[in-house]
Parts: C-alpha cells; structure tokens; sequence
C-alpha cells in the first residue's frame, strides 16, 4: 500500500500543489502565505531535502501556470488519482463493504481540494499570530504553550481528519484522534532519524550523484506514508481492542458463523420489533462476540444474499421475513456444510439450532426447513 501511495504521490505532487496555490490565490488575504505553505510544506514533510526539492517543484508550478484548459483538466485529474488510492487504501484499512457512490467521492475530492489549502494558509497564518504575540511581554509567561510544535500539531489533526473522514464508514473521533498521535508520533521520529542521516551520510550522494535527490526523495515519501498507514490501522483495530474480541483476520469456522449469523438475524429482529430502524454495525459488535473484522465479511455475506440489507443512514437491517426463510436457507447462504456445531451459550435459541442441525446430519438438509423465526422464538 505505501508503495502504491508513493508512485501516486510522485505523479500527484504538482498537480496538488498548483491547485493549493491557485485557491490561496483567489484570496488576496492569503498572498504573504503561499510561499510559506510551499516552505513549510517541504520543511515538513522532506526534511534536509526540502529545499532542493522544492526549487524543482517551484519551477513545475510556474511551467503549469501557462497550461491550457485541457491541461489544467489533466493536472485535476492528476490531482485527484491520490485521493482516490488514498480513500481505496483507508477503505481497506477499515473494512469498508461498499465505496462511495460517484456524486459522494465527486463533492468529497472537491471539498479537499478546496478547503484543505484554505484551512492550512489559515493555520500558517495563526502561526504567524502567535509567534508575534509570543515577543510581547504581557504574553511571556504563555510562551511555553503558545510556542507550542505548531507544525506536529498541524500534522496530528490533518491525520485525525484523514482517519475519520476519508473511510466511507463512521469512525470515533478518539479513535481517530489516537491513531494520529501514533502517526504524528512516527512522522516526527522519522524527520528526526532521516534528517540524521541525510547530514551525517553521503553515501547516497556519492553512489546517485546528481540525481540523489529523487531516490532520497522516494524514500521520505514511502515512509512516510507507511507512518500514516500505521496510524490507520491502529485507528481501525481499536473498536476491537477495548471489546476485547479477537481481530478475525482469517476464515471463521463453519459453526462460529452459523452461530453469529443466527446472532445478527435474532438482534435485527428484535431492533426490528421496536422500531428502531435497524441497529449499527457498533451495536452488533457489542452485542455479539464477532470481531470487526469477521463481523464485516459476514454481514457482507449476508447483504450479497438478501438476508440484511445496509440503510442511507449506515444501519443494518432484515431485508427478508424470517417467517418464509429456513435454517436451511441460511446455512446454504453462508456455504456451510451440515457438519456444524453451535457455539454453546445461554441464549434460547441455541440448544433448538443444535438439535435442528444434528437431526440434519441424519435425516439430510430437510430437517433444517424450519423458518429462522421458528428458530429464533423458541423459548422467548
């Protein structure tokens, strides 16, 4: 995935850039600050190297500032393939079942095109703010917390903003917020470690010569996104972690699924009953003993064969009447075999699923044509 993100990144770079300099532009306010989100940009993310990097990078924006209006449609274009890995990239990460529809990502890739040059010229200029309030004398002794790492802390919320938003699926803003410290936390290190390096080694300098910039360059830019990878994935494992269910990275076994599934149509059912308009993907979690990520390849099974259905409002519903589909439906559903075992457990309906299924393996897939209600309600 990093590397993916890096080739994409190494396309997209201009492009982004003559963009975020076109809005700031478009506002005589943000006139002083452009060159210092370029500045800042590279100071911050390409450390050591920012400056060669950026003198190149500058040259590229001015050449597309003459461009015409094909060309300046192939730099958007250009411009929005990162963001359409990046959200791919956090759609798997977070185990999103279903993209974006094309209206959705098409107001999504404008939005951050848009604002997200406004916002960062914004925050430069509260920066610039603050170290000017900072040499006043009545703000002395507020120093050490307005001169705070400005720019960590401008990278830990892009992060947070990444992690919650890009995902088609809701994210807890302190999970997101969480796994951006981590992310931030490794960006920083790296800057450190790799500005280290660069100034302390010339063996890249004198193996590339005068093209050490790109490989060094590259490199950066692969690590930096593994940070941001990390970050993310550390942000999508922590519903689990404090659940305390295992990850469900691999294949669950034919019971276990059988037993959840049964799980999920019995929650559904009853949230169903009380009119609640479907229950979360958050509330199944919690009530059920699924992980994350085995609870999503499930309830994908069970939407791609009509027994749930997913709502505008990112809820899970029953998309069938429990009452016309059997147990043997569901077990040829979840292309399951009939050599099963229900998970035990205090719930009613589990000694009755057992006793269907082992009947089933005496007398064939008949004696699972009891309807899921029936199932379902025996003992409630």
């Amino acid at each position: 995935m990093a590397g993916s993100l890096t080739y994409t990144s190494l396309l997209s770079l201009v492009p982004l850039m003559a963009i975020a300099l076109a809005m700031l532009a478009a506002f005589p306010a943000f006139d002083t600050v452009r060159q210092d989100l370029v500045s800042w940009a590279f100071r911050t993310f390409a450390p050591s190297i920012g400056d060669v990097v950026q003198l190149q990078i500058n040259r590229f924006i001015d050449n597309a500032g003459r461009l015409s209006a094909i060309g300046i449609l192939s730099l958007v274009i250009t411009a929005i393939m990162l963001l359409v890995t990046i959200e791919g990239t956090m759609n798997a990460i977070f185990r999103v079942a279903k993209a974006r529809s094309a209206l959705s990502k098409l107001l999504v890739y404008w939005t951050a095109l848009t604002l997200g040059p406004l916002l960062m010229g914004a925050a430069l200029s509260l920066q610039g703010y603050v170290t000017a309030l900072t040499r006043w004398s009545v703000a002395k002794a507020a120093t050490p917390f307005l001169a705070l790492p400005v720019p960590t802390i401008l990278t830990w919320a892009a992060f947070a903003v990444m992690f919650s938003a890009i995902p088609n699926r809701r994210v807890a803003i302190r999970d997101a917020a969480l796994g951006a410290i981590v992310a931030a936390l490794l960006f920083a290190l790296l800057r450190w470690g790799f500005g280290l390096y660069i100034t302390s080694s010339r063996t890249y300098a004198s193996l590339y010569g005068a093209v050490a910039v790109l490989p060094v360059f590259l490199t950066w830019t692969w690590l930096s996104w593994l940070a941001v990878l990390i970050g993310a994935e550390i942000t999508a494992a922590l519903p689990e972690w404090r659940s305390g269910h295992h990850l469900g990275h691999g294949p669950s076994r034919p019971g276990r699924r059988l037993t959840l599934a049964l799980e999920i149509l019995s929650i559904l059912r009853d949230v169903s009953r009380a009119g609640q308009g479907g229950a979360t993907r958050r509330q199944l979690l919690a009530r059920t003993s699924a992980g994350e990520r085995e609870l999503f390849r499930l309830l994908a099974r069970l939407h791609a064969t009509g027994f749930t259905a997913p709502t505008i409002r990112r809820r899970v519903v029953l998309a069938r009447d429990l009452e016309t589909v059997s147990l043997a439906d569901l077990v040829a559903a979840l292309d399951m075999e009939l050599a099963v075992e229900i998970l035990p457990g205090d719930i009613a309906w589990n000694q009755r699923a057992q006793a269907l299924v082992d009947k089933a393996r005496q007398d064939g897939r008949a004696a699972l044509g009891v309807s899921l209600r029936e199932v379902l309600d025996d003992g409630a």
